[in-house]
């Protein structure tokens, strides 16, 4: 989809930093899953980390743990930092971009925040091509840090799925989880669309609830 395609514009034009906006639901933690493992099959370097109640020096463990960069239990925040930025320095050496998915950005501690930031600044010390992309509830964006904001190269907005978009979501995963026939009707996806509203964790629920109720009834399509 178009948001696809602007993280991807992202990476490919080595903008530092992106900000992935939509409301709970939507599916920015899909996104960035779906985003990971293309830029992994790329043979970038990509961490992903869910914000969200994160200490500083937990933040920069599960980082640099993502990134295979060298921390350890009793590092405190100045050493972990240093190992990131090493680590970071080594893969554009080796001809490696890293891509850094933040999920939940609106729930991290002013703290961490001010740690992303200085992440997005890195770059021409180390010389590390990196592009960070934090995703957040455009409720919450107050909740950023307003310098964090002045460095968003890019935002990129979620908005509810089409029903072309659904009914292609729904058909794709039933193909990757092995069924070899349509297990859902066309009116049964087209009512599945009105009632999940085009919100994709909607969307799941309601399938799963069907699929489930179908395998009682014993029926071979919903």
């Amino acid at each position: 989809g178009e948001a696809l395609a602007r993280m991807r514009f992202l990476v490919s034009n080595s903008r530092r930093l992106g900000l992935l906006l939509g409301q709970p639901g939507l599916g920015k933690s899909l996104l960035f899953e779906l985003f990971a493992d293309e830029c992994r099959r790329q043979s970038r370097a990509v961490a992903q980390v869910n914000l969200l109640g994160l200490s500083t020096r937990e933040f920069y463990g599960q980082l640099g743990a993502s990134l295979s960069a060298e921390v350890r239990p009793e590092y405190d925040v100045p050493q972990l930092f240093r190992r990131v930025a090493d680590r970071l320095a080594a893969n554009r050496l080796q001809g490696t971009s890293t891509v850094v998915l933040l999920d939940d950005a609106d729930q991290a501690g002013a703290d961490v925040l001010t740690q992303i930031a200085r992440l997005t600044r890195i770059e021409p010390a180390t010389g590390a091509a990196l592009t960070l992309v934090l995703s957040a509830d455009p409720a919450n964006t107050n909740r950023l840090h307003s310098q964090l904001l002045e460095l968003v190269d890019l935002s990129i907005r979620l908005e509810a799925w089409e029903e072309v978009d659904t009914i292609g979501y729904l058909q794709l995963a039933l193909v990757e989880a092995g069924s070899q026939r349509p297990l859902f009707e066309e009116s049964a996806l087209a009512e599945l669309h009105r009632l999940a509203t085009g919100v994709p964790r909607r969307v799941n629920r309601l399938a799963d609830i069907a699929l489930l109720a179908g395998s009682r009834d014993r029926k071979s399509a919903v």
